[in-house]
């Protein structure tokens, strides 16, 4: 699920918040080269499908060989599905229902009416309430639900203030412009062939500091996109190189206040999440790689 996500957020061609704040910082159209921003999508979902069913492969031929044999979450799950009722109802559909037309909404919200993570929550509080009465939970069993719910999240919560608290160190203490403006420098003195290539690097080599996209586009793009116009490529080109160095480091470094709580809530250790996921990763950082230099060499604009 996660890694489903993650593919959609780095290659997504329509986020508004990574893509549509660099685009227009950038000062290229607004979600311009669509149709490049596509296939490499595909791409880099493509192979996620191709590694997850790999390993799922894998450990159904060998169990012993998973990353979580033996763990206390494995046996959790095992005992779960023991005593599940896996027949599909005619509440089960309604609930599904509920909720991808919850989502379509909230979507329809963020692009037409401007909606931001206040009116995201209502809405998912809504989604939640409304799923919880439709599949017969009824309201003081609805209410139960979202509170085992979040003492779930609570422990992942304080793992996002906790990698947020470093973010803030880092920019209060003046250190991210100092960073930012060394590895610009580096750039520039590069030959221009492999340059757009840096690019990707320094943007990826950031996310760890800025694992906000909105807030690393804020941040690198108004120094990068000038930069491109210096080193004689296409500001679309620094774009692509915000986009998935951005995008792409955020399943596996530890101050992704997103991952860190995915991974609280499921009880996976973060040492035995880099184990399965850092293979995944270099194929991605492969991929975008492949897609810079491919866009240089057509002309994206």
């Amino acid at each position: 699920i996660s890694l489903g996500a993650a593919a959609g957020f780095t290659g997504g061609m329509l986020n508004p918040f990574t893509v549509g704040i660099a685009q227009t910082i950038a000062e290229v159209p607004v979600f311009s080269a669509l149709g490049y921003r596509l296939a490499v999508y595909a791409a880099m979902l493509g192979f996620s499908i191709f590694y997850v069913m790999r390993y799922a492969e894998k450990v159904k031929a060998h169990p012993n060989t998973g990353l979580m044999y033996g763990s206390e979450t494995e046996i959790n799950e095992e005992t779960a599905a023991g005593h599940a009722d896996l027949s599909f109802t005619g509440r089960h559909g309604l609930v599904l229902l509920i909720t991808a037309l919850g989502f379509g909404i909230n979507m329809f919200g963020v692009f037409q009416w401007g909606w931001f993570l206040s009116e995201l929550s209502a809405g998912f509080l809504i989604i939640g309430f409304a799923a919880g009465l439709a599949g017969g939970l009824g309201i003081n069993d609805t209410f139960h639900s979202f509170v085992d719910g979040m003492k779930q999240v609570v422990y992942g919560a304080l793992i996002v203030g906790f990698a947020r608290a470093i973010v803030i160190v880092l920019e209060n203490g003046q250190i991210i412009d100092t960073i930012i403006n060394s590895l610009a420098s580096a750039i520039s003195s590069l030959p221009n062939e492999i340059s757009a290539i840096g690019m990707f690097a320094v943007q990826i080599v950031i996310n760890t500091f800025i694992p906000s996209g909105s807030g690393q586009a804020a941040t690198t793009m108004p120094l990068m996109a000038p930069l491109a116009d210096l080193l004689g490529f296409e500001r679309q080109i620094a774009v692509f190189a915000y986009q998935y160095g951005d995008g792409i480091t955020n399943s596996i470094i530890p101050t992704s206040g997103v991952l860190m709580a995915s991974l609280s809530i499921a009880g996976v250790t973060y040492e035995r999440w880099v184990k399965f996921v850092w293979r995944l990763v270099a194929g991605w950082i492969f991929i975008g790689t492949a897609a810079i230099v491919i866009a240089m060499i057509i002309g994206i604009k």
